[in-house]
Parts: structure tokens; C-alpha cells; sequence
């Protein structure tokens, strides 16, 4: 089949839910986080059931289609539809968050071992009544309550203890959304912001906290081995998936010596350092975690301050904004006319914008490298608004990739019915709706 025929048959596919459904690709109502995409609650995360069928929809018309790439990977909701599907995957992140959840989700399912090791640790934490702080970093006292600290220092001695490094990342995991349910950060915005005195007093036990989500997550592990039981991609207790997670920076050169025939994935939005700040959100939780169980990490000064994680992803630095959009003008026409908008409301914040779309157009040309030829790319995107100005990152991205020789094939657009994402910023409302853009390489 030649690929235009391709591209009208996965349209068809595609537009054929749509007819019965105006408002399908919204997935209202119908859209759940269990077995693996339960784990984490993470910033902005995609909608598995929606990744997986436009997933399903490739698969269907191209039966090639074995190793599935997603350059922001994020906690892993592409990951977790590729595994379901018996598919390869590569993903990377700069957030060593992130990467503690992919190598979770990752495996291996030992759930009854699992269930064995939880009881200990449980036990060890109840039994720990050493008032000792574990960890030491900068604001420990601002962020956490002393009751806070002890407790959670019981938990990182417990999980310091087992033995084995499979068991601890769950744990970790686990811990790290403990420490977000605990902290004295409002849990209303990604950003660092203290919370009320009352909220502070009414801080809940960190013990109870962390035996809550840690059965909660034990019982979504079960699921997620069910599940590949049932899809017949499970072997030894493992995903028969080849999975390779790293921590980069999707903007710089990505060593990988194969080729991939399906990227998914959702680029940040080019605020995350305002509204969706996941190194914010990831800061805390990592200052109680021991980074060297995370396999994968390679980046150097992460969590160097709160915001470090931040100002090293796409669009962190403002440095050279006019050498940037000199060189990135020409490629999107979308962008200038979005340049010249905001400038003429706050000439200031046009370099957020030029720094955002330079580096994302570096992960651009990094991501089509890793590509076979004609592969596709489902790319689900929000435009977000500086000065009040709504930025189409939809149509950017398109010129982007168009530039570099891509063909367009299709874009749903669905409303946003339930994003995990602050509603409001200090500008101005945040994005209600999405835009899903297929292209192909």
C-alpha cells in the first residue's frame, strides 16, 4: 500500500468515531487511570484510553509498526499503551521524576514478592521511632512540619533497608507521592506556594499517607500484570516489551542506534516555568528519594534549587533570543505573527516564546533522526497564552515539521475535561482544548 492510500485509510479510521461522536476525541466520561497509569499523579498527563486507540488506529493500517518513541515521556502514558500492545519503546526526560515512573511501569511485575516486602517495610516504618531527619537539603523547615520529617524519615530508612533495587523504585515512587500529600505546598498549583496555617495544621500522618498509596499502587501493578496477561505480552514476569528510558534533554543530540516507527508524545507547552512547572512539582519529592536507585540518570545540576529542572528544559534559557528567532523566523510563519502580537502588548515576553519554539524545534530535528521513513507522529499539543495572546502551537508545529519535509496528515481537536493542571495562572485563564496533530516523516 502506498503511503497516501495509508494516510486516507487512517483518516477513515480516525474520522470514523468522530461521526458517531462529535465530541469523542474528548473522552468525557469515558477516560480512567488504572493499572500503570495510576501510579503517579503527574502534571498534564495525556489520556491513555485516547493514545491507545490512535495507537490501535496506526497498528491497523500498518502492521510494521514495532518500536513506539516519545521524546517527552513524561510518567509514561505512552509507555504504558506501547506495553500494552507488546510494542518496543524508547522515552526520555529531563525530569529524574519521570524516569523513576517509567522504570516502575517498566517492570519487573513481581507482585507477590512485591506484596511480602510492602508488609516488612510497613512494619519497619511502625516500628521505627528513631526522631532522626534522614535527609538534609535547603528549606527542609519551610516546606515540611518537624512530625512531618520524622515521619518521613522512618519511611526513607525502611526503604533504604530492602534489599532489593526493583522493590525500593516502587517505593520510592510511592514515597514521592506522599511527600507531595504532606508538604507544605499547596496542592492547587505545580509552583512552590505555601500553603495557609490551617492547611499546615491539618497535615496529615506521613506513615499513613505512604501505607495508603503504597497498597494503592500494589493492587494497580496486579492490574497492570492482568492486563498483559491477557494481551499475551507477559513473559517471566515481564513485559515482553524492549524498553530503553533516558534522561535527556530532548533539545541535544539523542544517541540511539535504532530506528523508530511511531512517535506519540506531548511536548510540554512552553510554560514550565510559570503554570505547568514539573520541576517545581517534582523538587520536594526528589529531595527524599535516593537518586541512585534511578538507573538512568545522566544530567548533571538538576536539583541544584527548586526551579533548576525548570530552567534546563525547552525554553528554560532567554539567552540569545534575537540570534534564536533570526534563525527560527523563516521556518514558521505562525510564530512570527504570533512575535509581532505579543510584542506589541510586552516586548518582554516575546523571548519566552523564541526560546520555547527553538529548542522544541532542536527536539524536532532529534526526534525525525530517530524515525524510519514514512513513520508517523501523533503529536497531542496545547496553545497556551502569554500577555493574553493564545500562541497556535498546533500551527507552529506544523510549519516546524513541514519545513523539515513532513507531510500533514490530520488534526483532531477535542476539549480538555478534566487535565491535571492548574486552572488559572496569574495572566490568564489556562488552555481548555487540545489539538491532536498527525504527521508523518
Amino acid at each position: 500500500m502506498d503511503v497516501l492510500n495509508q494516510d486516507r485509510g487512517l483518516l477513515k479510521r480516525i474520522e470514523a468515531y468522530s461521526l458517531e461522536d462529535e465530541a469523542y476525541w474528548s473522552f468525557r466520561g469515558r477516560s480512567k487511570r488504572h493499572h500503570c497509569h495510576d501510579l503517579i499523579q503527574y502534571p498534564a498527563m495525556m489520556i491513555p484510553e485516547m493514545q491507545g486507540e490512535l495507537i490501535d488506529a496506526v497498528l491497523e493500517g500498518d502492521r510494521n509498526v514495532r518500536r513506539v518513541f516519545d521524546p517527552f515521556v513524561g510518567s509514561g502514558t505512552t509507555l504504558g499503551e506501547a506495553m500494552c500492545r507488546g510494542l518496543d519503546f524508547l522515552g526520555i526526560d529531563i525530569n529524574p521524576l519521570a524516569i523513576l515512573a517509567c522504570e516502575v511501569k517498566s517492570g519487573p511485575l513481581y507482585t507477590k514478592k512485591l506484596n511480602d516486602k510492602a508488609a516488612l517495610l510497613i512494619n519497619a516504618i511502625q516500628n521505627d521511632e528513631s526522631e532522626k531527619i534522614a535527609v538534609s537539603f535547603e528549606g527542609i523547615d519551610k516546606w515540611f512540619i518537624k512530625s512531618a520529617q520524622i515521619e518521613l524519615s522512618a519511611i526513607y530508612r525502611a526503604i533504604k533497608a530492602e534489599p532489593s533495587k526493583w522493590a525500593r523504585k516502587i517505593f520510592w515512587l510511592s514515597m514521592s507521592s506522599t511527600v507531595r500529600a504532606v508538604c507544605n505546598s499547596r496542592s492547587s498549583t505545580y509552583k512552590l506556594h505555601i500553603k495557609t496555617e490551617e492547611a499546615i495544621e491539618a497535615t496529615p500522618s506521613a506513615r499513613e499517607v505512604f501505607e495508603k498509596k503504597l497498597l494503592k499502587n500494589i493492587e494497580n501493578i496486579k492490574d497492570q500484570k492482568q492486563i498483559f496477561t491477557e494481551n499475551n505480552v507477559l513473559k517471566m514476569a515481564s513485559s515482553i516489551s524492549d524498553v530503553i528510558i533516558k534522561n535527556a534533554n530532548s533539545a541535544n543530540k539523542i544517541r540511539n542506534s535504532l530506528k523508530y516507527d511511531l512517535l506519540v508524545s506531548s511536548p510540554p507547552y512552553g510554560d514550565n516555568q510559570t503554570t505547568v512547572t514539573y520541576g517545581q512539582f517534582s523538587y520536594l519529592p526528589l529531595m527524599w528519594i535516593d537518586l541512585s536507585d534511578i538507573d538512568n540518570l545522566t544530567q548533571e545540576g538538576l536539583l541544584a534549587h527548586k526551579s533548576a529542572i525548570d530552567s534546563m528544559s525547552l525554553g528554560g534559557s532567554l539567552k540569545d533570543s534575537v540570534i534564536k528567532y533570526e534563525e527560527i523566523k523563516m521556518r514558521s510563519v505562525s510564530l512570527v505573527n504570533s512575535v509581532e502580537e505579543i510584542k506589541s502588548v510586552n516586548p518582554d515576553n516575546i523571548k519566552k516564546l523564541i526560546s520555547f519554539v527553538y529548542d522544541l524545534d532542536l527536539s524536532l530535528c532529534n526526534s525525525l533522526s530517530l524515525l524510519r521513513d514514512n513513520a508517523y507522529m501523533i503529536w497531542t499539543l496545547g496553545n497556551r497564552r502569554i500577555s493574553n495572546i493564545e500562541v497556535p502551537l498546533d500551527r507552529i508545529m506544523r510549519e516546524l515539521l513541514e519545513f523539515r519535509g513532513c507531510h500533514f496528515v490530520h488534526k483532531l481537536e477535542r476539549d480538555i475535561p478534566s487535565k491535571r493542571m492548574a486552572t488559572r495562572n496569574q495572566i490568564a485563564s489556562t488552555m481548555g482544548k487540545e489539538s491532536i496533530l498527525i504527521m508523518r516523516r
